[in-house]
Parts: structure tokens; sequence; C-alpha cells
């Protein structure tokens, strides 16, 4: 049984590294990610900890900048790279984009008979929907 008051999405509080906040509190996305992954991991929700990780790969794949080809090869991955500063609007885009592709999944595996699949993508997609439904 999750902990009271540290259920994640749940409406209840949120744990983050400020201290105990409440959803309603708008914290920015990326930090109430890394503390719903907390929470999640705790109570052992692996649905959740499996889209939240998605969730923050492709946030983090998107602040990633090309690196310069005319860079040698050996340097390339070695050195420090700088990052790109992702407005609130383009981290929620990269969230919907997630959604959907969940959602064309679940339908390609419907279409094929894969009914169970499908389902388990759904699932997934209503958990990064509670994302845009409160885009803190």
């Amino acid at each position: 049984m999750p902990a009271r008051g540290r259920t994640p999405l749940g409406g209840a509080t949120v744990g983050c590294q400020a201290g105990w906040a409440r959803p309603e509190d708008h914290l920015p996305l990326r930090r109430r990610l890394k503390a719903d992954l907390s929470a999640a991991m705790r109570e052992g929700d692996t649905q959740l900890v499996a889209v939240i990780r998605t969730l923050m790969a492709a946030i983090g794949n998107a602040e990633a900048i090309e690196l310069d080809a005319s860079q040698p090869k050996e340097v390339q991955g070695w050195a420090e790279a700088s990052r790109r500063h992702l407005t609130a609007a383009e981290i929620a885009a990269i969230v919907r984009r997630e959604a959907e592709e969940l959602r064309s999944a679940a339908a390609e595996y419907e279409r094929v008979g894969q009914f169970e699949e499908a389902e388990r993508l759904r699932r997934r997609a209503k958990l990064v929907d509670r994302y845009l439904a409160d885009p803190s």
C-alpha cells in the first residue's frame, strides 16, 4: 500500500527536492517527473517507472545538441557538450508526442490482433496524459 501523502499523480502530496509539495503547486514538469520516479520506484509501480523513464529520456534526447562533424571522432562524445534549454511548451509537446506514439502503436497492435499489448500501451498513454492534464 502506498505511503500516505506520497502517491504519484494521485492528487496527494508528491515528494520533491525542495520538500513536500502538492501537484497544484505547479512544479516544473521535469522536477515533477523526478519526484514521481522516486515515489513510483519506492512503491514498486513498474508501469509508472517505465513511463517516466521514457519521458525523461525523450526530453533528454531533445536537449542534446548535434556534435560538429568537423570534430575528430575521438573527441565526439568524450567532452562535456552543452545542452539546449527547452521551454515548458517544448517539453509539453514532447510529452504529447509520446502519448500519441503510444496510442498509434496500440492501434497497430490491435489491428494485428494483439489486444493485450494494445491495452498495455493504452494504459501507458493514460499515465502520460496525466502529465499533460497539469503540465506544471
